[in-house]
């Protein structure tokens, strides 16, 4: 495959010509999941203190973060200045894109060494470190965007004779990527690590106050702790509780930290909170567990739950067994005596649709949608459980970049099974009124639900990965040591590829397909043209001719002389394969010509093969229906006859009769003639 892998553009851009990054120099407490940090100069501002991050082509940027904070920077965050795409050498030559940072010089307030800077104690996390915190959210809020990625490591000091922090950056991976399952709010933490969504402006303050409690202690509270272990003590200790091990902060700073951590929503402090708290007018919060206890505990699989978040857990963690539980139990009965002021009406019992069959063995494909269906009951702000994940509507797109990333093939269908309408619809039913959100996410994976399951060049489940990702590079292993995000930086690594000898029958990969259907309006038309020609090369490559041409037209493309060499010989079959001998030397001075030029839209205009190949099967069509007639006649006229014939017999009456009708008026003639 190495051969058919497009090869790193010749020299530097101008943005790597600016930008000197030191690969030796990587900087861990910068480095996200998203990218990897190193050492910058801006050759322009030598003095400035910047870094660089390398990004990895498989994580979606959040692309309108970066827009909005590098047109009107965000005080107290790292802010992105620019960014392009550069050659780097990392055990080999590769494009990548790369942004550049502003990088505070003060150091991380906990270091990717696990030790906390020593300039940290409690004055200054209770002073500078909550009000610097508290501008960057609250600004960041403003334009409609949450952070999610508020961490000990990921808050440093601007200076080190500066007393301000800022927060780090928030655009290199999706929001909440892969943070600890501690350091996330209840009603995310339980979704996967990738399928957490943007969250909400009390996600990001539930995370400001776990930092702050592992400032407070100096110590990785969220490292070593079991999830099922801790996600028991949370709900049933509470977060602030849980997480610190029982112990308490004593003073101002505990009455803000546990009102930053409340587990419930409507007690968790906002941004009027912590000002009221910095005034010293603010009121604690307490923590309520009563909206999600039961009446009486449930039993299952040995464990008696009371709290309905850890039974729709327990059931996500073994849909087959809470199928079972669940066929085995008079549902409707078994709602009013398990949930506190819930009202089981016709239209919800409907929906929900527990079906009580324990007779029939096995689980069926229903089964897990059934039990999704219940744990959306139970569990009406937390994440879609479906066959053994648990996902966040809105964290999709992250999800399926990292099952693509790891091939992981159980992952992509169970994001396939969730592209159902109706399935969605039905859970939306479920939890509207406790989540306004989930039909308005609904909403936007509308357009690519038809995708998934299609076998279509241009379509399935590539075609959904580049629609809900945009911004992310084309990841076919053709362009493992480029970054294509665009069809015009593909177009150019095509042409590359082609003069390396490369590029054989590139459109039937099916990313390269998928990406250009996502990243050009129109295009759906030609890849079901090409799908319908895969087993028919000539006519395959003459169609493949046809839509370069049109997007380099498009695009308004420079001249592409090794691509259009590279299809002009992929036209060959076809040129040999035209019956006509003075038409396929015509098209052969054509192609000879039009191949130096390097216009592929001037080969499809000036020789438009796909025409070219109609009209030459049809005048061969017409011609061999008129030879074959000819040859029939001829076959009639140099037989032998034979009075038997039936052709013989007609014509011969036929004669006969003109014989004798001429005899007859001959006769009467010579009969009638007067002086006869």
């Amino acid at each position: 495959m190495s051969g058919d892998i497009a090869p790193v553009p010749e020299g530097q851009s101008a943005f790597g010509e600016r930008y000197a990054v030191d690969t030796s120099a990587a900087l861990p407490e910068f480095t996200t999941y998203g990218g990897d940090a190193f050492k910058a100069t801006d050759k322009e501002r030598p003095g400035k203190e910047i870094y660089a991050l390398i990004h990895h082509p498989t994580v979606p940027m959040r692309n309108e973060v970066y827009r909005s904070l590098k047109a009107r920077p965000v005080a107290n965050v790292v802010n992105p200045i620019d960014r392009g795409l550069m050659t780097i050498d990392t055990g080999g030559r590769r494009q990548r894109l790369v942004t550049i940072f502003e990088r505070p010089s003060g150091g991380a307030l906990f270091g990717p060494d696990g030790k906390v800077n020593p300039r940290v104690n409690t004055n200054r996390l209770r002073q500078s470190v909550v009000l610097s915190a508290l501008k960057a959210i609250a600004a960041l809020h403003k334009r409609g965007f949450t952070h999610r990625s508020i961490t000990p490591e990921n808050i440093y000091f601007v200076a080190n004779d500066s007393e301000e922090v800022c927060i780090g950056e928030c655009y290199s991976s999706p929001p909440g990527y892969k943070q600890p399952f501690s350091l996330e709010s209840l009603e995310f933490a339980l979704a996967h690590e990738t399928a957490r969504g943007n969250g909400d402006a009390a996600s990001d303050f539930y995370q400001l106050g776990a930092a702050l409690q592992s400032l407070y202690f100096g110590e990785q509270l969220w490292r070593g702790r079991d999830r099922d272990s801790m996600l028991m003590a949370r709900v049933n200790q509470g977060s602030f509780w849980a997480l610190a091990g029982g112990r308490d902060i004593p003073g101002a700073l505990g009455t803000l930290v546990r009102g930053l951590m409340a587990d419930e929503l409507e007690e968790r402090w906002g941004a009027e909170d912590v000002l009221d708290w910095f005034e010293g007018v603010g009121r604690p919060k307490r923590t309520s567990m009563r909206a999600w206890a039961m009446n009486r505990p449930t039993n299952f699989k040995g464990v008696a739950y009371v709290d309905r978040r850890l039974l729709a857990d327990a059931f996500a963690r073994d849909p087959r067994e809470a199928a079972n539980f669940l066929k085995r139990l008079d549902f409707p009965a078994w709602v009013q005596l398990s949930f506190r002021d819930e009202i089981l009406s016709e239209r919800l019992e409907s929906v929900l649709n527990v079906a009580s069959d324990a007779g029939i063995g096995g689980t069926r494909p229903d089964d897990y949608k059934m039990v999704t269906r219940v744990c959306m009951f139970m569990h009406p702000t937390g994440p879609i459980h479906y066959k053994g994940y648990s996902v966040m509507l809105d964290g999709l797109p992250s999800m399926i970049a990292d099952a693509f990333a790891r091939d992981d093939r159980d992952m992509m269908g169970v994001i396939l099974d969730l592209l159902d309408e109706r399935f969605l619809n039905a859970l939306g039913e479920i939890c509207s009124e406790r989540s306004p959100r989930f039909l308005g996410m609904v909403r936007d994976l509308r357009p690519f639900m038809s995708f998934g399951s299609s076998k279509q060049l241009g379509r399935g489940m590539e075609r959904v990965l580049y629609g809900l990702n945009p911004i992310l590079p084309c990841i076919s292993q053709r362009f493992s040591n480029v970054w294509i995000g665009s069809i015009k930086q593909m177009m150019r690594a095509l042409d590359r590829l082609a003069a390396s000898g490369g590029g054989k029958n590139v459109l039937l990969d099916r990313h390269v397909a998928a990406f250009c259907a996502a990243h050009g309006a129109d295009l759906e038309r030609e890849f079901n043209k090409l799908a319908a020609a895969q087993n028919d090369p000539p006519r395959f490559n003459s169609l493949s001719a046809e839509f370069f041409g049109m997007l380099q037209r498009r695009f308004k493309l420079e001249s592409l002389p090794s691509l259009t060499e590279k299809l002009v010989e992929g036209l060959a079959p076809a040129v040999k394969g035209l019956r006509n001998k003075k038409r396929r030397e015509r098209v052969q001075l054509l192609l000879d010509k039009v191949k130096k030029g390097g216009d592929i839209s001037k080969l499809t205009t000036e020789v438009n093969m796909v025409r070219i190949q109609a009209e030459d099967a049809r005048e061969f069509s017409q011609a061999r229906t008129v030879v074959g007639k000819l040859d029939k006649e001829r076959a009639m006229l140099s037989r032998k006859i034979l009075p038997t014939d039936n052709d013989a017999r007609a014509k011969g009456l036929r004669g006969s009769r003109w014989v004798a009708f001429g005899a007859m008026v001959l006769i009467g003639f010579l009969t009638f003639m007067p002086g006869g």
